[in-house]
Parts: C-alpha cells; structure tokens; sequence
C-alpha cells in the first residue's frame, strides 16, 4: 500500500497537466492484487482533465473450467504497458491523443489491465486438473479492478464527466463496474462503452462462471441493484440483458451502450468454446442488441459489417462508418448528449 500512495502523490499532481504532453503512470497497488500466474499487477494512469475521467478496462480472453483455462485462450499476466507503446508510436484509437477528433482525447485515463480470465468479476482462487495435472489459476479480476477503481477515487474526487469503457472481456468489466463508478459519482456525467462485448452464451453459462469465478465474494458484482442481487437472481437463467437492464434502470439519466461487428471472429469463437452450436452468434448478437435496446431508453448501440473484433483500440475508430454515422462522432454524441442514434 505504500508504494501505492508513493505514486499517487506524484501522479495526483499530474493530473493537471496538459493531456497531450503528459506520460502514462505506472501504478503498483501490492496487497492482494495478482494476476492469474501468479505475477504482480499493476495499472496506468494518463494524467488530463481532472473534471473528465475515464476508466477502461482491458479485455484479454477468458476461462472457466480446466479445459478451457489449460488452452491459450486468456491473458495469464500483464503484456500490455501504455507507456511503453507510447514510445514506439503505437497507440492508436481512443489512445491518440494527437488527433483533435479523438472525443476522450483530454480525459484523465485509467487504463485497467486484464490477466485474470474472469472478466474483471472474479475473487477466488482456484485449482484445476487438466491434462498435465493439477494447475491454479487466481481469477482475482475484481481485487485487481478495485484497486485501479479505488485510485480514479482517490485522486479524480469530483469529474463532471465519467466514461467507462472496455473492449471484449474488458467491455463486461467495464458494465459491472460502471455501476460502483456511477454510484460514487453521482454529480457526474456518466456514459458506458462496452466494445465488442455482446455476452451471447448458452444458457446456463452464468451459473457455471458463478461458481469458478468466486462471484458471490466478488465487489465487482452490483448486489446494491435489487434486480442483480445475488440472493434473487435466478443464476441458472441469467443472461447479460439482465445486468443492462439492472443497470441502465438503476442510473436512468446515464447512457449505456454497444458496439459490435455482424460477424466478429473472436466473440464467435468464445460462443461455440461455451458449447454453443455452429453458427447462430450473430443472430444471438443481434436479438440481444433488439433486447435490450427495446427495454431500456438509455441503451444505444452501434453495429458494424464484418468480422473485426474491438474498435476503440484500432485506427479503424476513426474509419468506421454506417450509412452517414461516423464511429468518432457517435461516440461523441454519447459522451457529450447521450443521444446518439441507434445504427444501423
């Protein structure tokens, strides 16, 4: 914890400086923080406006039983450092904050790093028995994610805008958590990005990922919301149009929102991993879209033709367009009025 409040002085007052000229932080928060090897996390921080934060949370696979966590399928430690790409001229998307367009461009940034196979949900520890043996995994995603969440707390006391954002598993982080940030900015702005995370599972999956993922113990889950409590849930049912609908009723005057692409490899994928049959994910991406569009007014969505998987990290962000909607500017749109339009 100390080298935690080292850092946080230091970057504290950097957050007032100009967003373009300033460098990503390394945060090392210790304590009970890990990823799922084992190795330590951290975090980053990119210093801007202090009345804007954003908080994004990395996205990186995932895994819920020993066939699927013994595979290649999850981020197992911390790979991606900011810092570090920002030297080598390779941040791209919402990241470039060289390009005036860039809606979150002078937003203080605190960027959640992934390496726990859970979403950004998970608070146990647990053991394996795969091909080669016994094995364990620390899906300790939401010690991590509170410990970044509770820095924006600390050093970011009173934004007047609020965007939490992810991109594939960070997009289901980044709804779970949008309701612990909302809740503890209230005077805030707020809007929500899940890119490329549509949740389309079989039935059931839920329940499965409960139990492995420690759910029950984790503070990422938002039992403060009637509907999404844990002791009425009915887990053996439960689908990710049930979270939105939890969420976006409770924060009735935030936006919600998705962007996915029709046919996108990587969320296809992980459906037919679940036990899902061949084919039918688009059309499951896009009924849930319908589904929870037509239940909550303050839920927008943005959908894309072909197979590419997250947009917010790509310079396709700043190709993309739907009829006459450009990507940049409806995402804009979201964070400025909340209104943008539904597209297609």
């Amino acid at each position: 914890m100390r080298i935690l409040l080292i850092l946080t002085a230091a970057t504290s007052a950097a957050v007032f400086a100009d967003p373009v000229l300033a460098q990503w932080q390394t945060v090392q928060p210790g304590g009970d923080t890990v990823c799922s090897d084992g190795s330590p996390y951290r975090f980053f921080v990119h210093p801007g406006d202090p009345a804007k934060l954003l908080v994004e949370f990395e996205g990186g696979g995932a895994c819920w039983s020993a066939e699927t966590c013994e595979l290649d399928v999850f981020t197992r430690r911390i790979t991606t450092d900011p810092a570090q790409a920002a030297r080598q001229n390779q941040l791209q998307g919402i990241y470039d904050r060289t390009r005036a367009e860039n809606p979150l461009r002078d937003f203080t940034h605190v960027y959640v790093p992934y390496c726990t196979g859970d979403l950004h949900w998970g608070n146990v520890t647990q053991s394996y028995t795969g091909t080669t043996g016994r094995f364990t995994v620390h899906h300790r995603g939401a010690i991590n994610a509170q410990a970044a969440v509770s820095w924006a707390y600390e050093n970011v006391p009173a934004p007047t805008q609020l965007v939490v954002a992810g991109c594939s598993a960070g997009g289901y982080g980044a709804t779970a958590w949008s309701a612990h940030l909302m809740a503890h900015y209230p005077g805030a702005s707020a809007a929500h990005l899940a890119d490329s995370a549509a949740g389309v599972v079989p039935e059931g999956f839920f329940s499965r990922a409960l139990n492995d993922w420690g759910i029950q113990h984790s503070p990422a889950w938002p039992n403060a919301i009637p509907s999404l409590s844990l002791d009425r849930l009915d887990v053996a049912h439960a689908s990710l149009p049930d979270m939105y609908d939890g969420i976006a009723g409770f924060f009735p005057l935030s936006v919600f929102s998705q962007y996915n692409t029709l046919q996108d490899s990587t969320q296809t994928f992980f459906y037919l991993l679940a036990g899902a049959p061949p084919a039918g994910w688009s059309a499951g991406m896009q009924e849930s879209v319908a589904r929870i569009r037509s239940a909550n007014a303050n839920f927008v969505s943005y959908t894309a033709p072909g197979t590419q998987h997250c947009v917010i990290n790509r310079p396709e962000f700043y190709t993309t367009r739907v009829g006459n909607v450009l990507l940049t500017d409806w995402v804009r749109d979201l964070v400025a009025t909340h209104h943008p339009p539904n597209v297609p």
